[in-house]
C-alpha cells in the first residue's frame, strides 16, 4: 500500500486526532528565514503546520500526494492547496524564503526532493524539517489508575508494520538520515506539552500508518480490546501528554 493510500483512508482520523507544534518553532522558522512572503510546506497533509506558518508569512504553498488529506484541510485564502508530489511542487525558481515539512520528510527526502529545494528557493532560503517522537505520557487525571502501559502496549502489537520512513521518524531527523545536502543550521530542542482528552490520546494512536496496517492484518480485535480498556478507565478524563519534536534545519546558499 502506498504512502498516500494509507495516509487517505485514514484522512479524517489525521485531521481530527494529529496535534499542531509549539509556536516557538514557527517563531523560530519566521527569524531564521530571509523574508516572510512565501513558504511552502510539502507533505502538508491536513494542513495543520500551513495554518500556523500563515500568521507568519504572507502566503504558504501547501502540497500532499493525498486529495483525501487536502480534502481535510480548512481553507485560507492565502494558502494555495495542491495535490503534487514533493518532488514536483509547481512553483517556479527561486520564489521561496522557507520549505517545510512537518512530520513529512521521512517520506519523499531524496535527491529528487533536495533538487526540488533548492531550485525554489530564495538566496540563503531556510529548509526546517520536523516531526514527533513517541509521546510521553506524565500523569493522569481525573481517574484513578495510570494511562502509561495504553502506548507501550500498541506499539508493541503495532511495530513490525512500521514502514522506512517511520523509523526515520523515530529515530529523529539528521543531515545522516534524511541525506540532505545543504549546510546544516542548529535547532533549539522544542516540545509540546499538553492536556489531552483519553479519547484524543486514543485517536492519536489510530492515526498512525502502522496502526491501520496492523489491523488490516488481523490485529484489530486486539488494538481494540486495548483502546477499550484505557478508554473505560480514563474516558472523558484528561492525561498529561509530552510530545518531544525532532527538527532538522539547513540553508540553501
Amino acid at each position: 500500500m502506498t504512502n498516500a493510500a494509507t495516509f487517505g483512508q485514514q484522512a479524517e482520523t489525521y485531521a481530527a486526532a494529529r496535534p499542531g507544534y509549539p509556536d516557538a518553532l514557527y517563531d523560530w522558522i519566521l527569524a531564521k528565514a530571509p523574508g516572510r512572503d512565501l513558504v511552502w510546506d510539502a507533505g502538508t497533509g491536513s494542513g495543520q503546520a500551513a495554518r500556523s506558518l500563515v500568521q507568519r508569512f504572507a502566503r504558504v504553498h501547501a502540497t500532499d500526494n493525498s486529495a483525501a488529506m487536502l480534502k481535510q484541510a480548512q481553507a485560507h485564502p492565502s494558502i494555495a492547496y495542491h495535490v503534487a508530489d514533493a518532488r514536483a511542487s509547481g512553483l517556479p525558481d527561486g520564489c521561496a524564503d522557507a520549505v517545510c515539512a512537518a512530520t513529512a520528510v521521512h517520506w519523499f527526502a531524496g535527491e529528487a526532493f533536495w533538487a526540488e529545494v533548492a531550485r525554489v528557493m530564495r538566496p540563503d532560503g531556510l529548509f526546517c524539517a520536523w516531526t514527533y517522537q513517541l509521546p510521553r505520557i506524565e500523569t493522569a487525571s481525573g481517574r484513578s489508575g495510570s494511562a502509561d502501559d495504553f502506548l507501550p502496549r500498541v506499539l508493541e502489537l503495532i511495530d513490525p508494520y512500521w514502514a522506512e520512513g517511520n523509523r526515520i521518524c523515530q529515530a529523529g531527523y539528521s543531515a545522516d538520515n534524511l541525506h540532505c545536502p545543504f549546510t546544516p543550521v542548529p535547532t533549539p530542542d522544542f516540545s509540546e506539552r499538553t492536556e489531552w482528552r483519553a479519547e484524543q490520546l486514543a485517536g492519536f494512536a489510530r492515526s498512525w500508518s502502522a496502526h491501520l496496517r496492523a489491523r488490516q492484518d488481523g490485529l484489530e480485535t486486539a488494538l481494540d480490546a486495548l483502546e477499550a480498556a484505557f478508554l473505560a478507565v480514563h474516558g472523558g478524563g484528561t492525561v498529561d501528554v509530552v510530545l518531544p519534536i525532532s527538527a532538522y534545519a539547513a540553508r540553501v546558499s
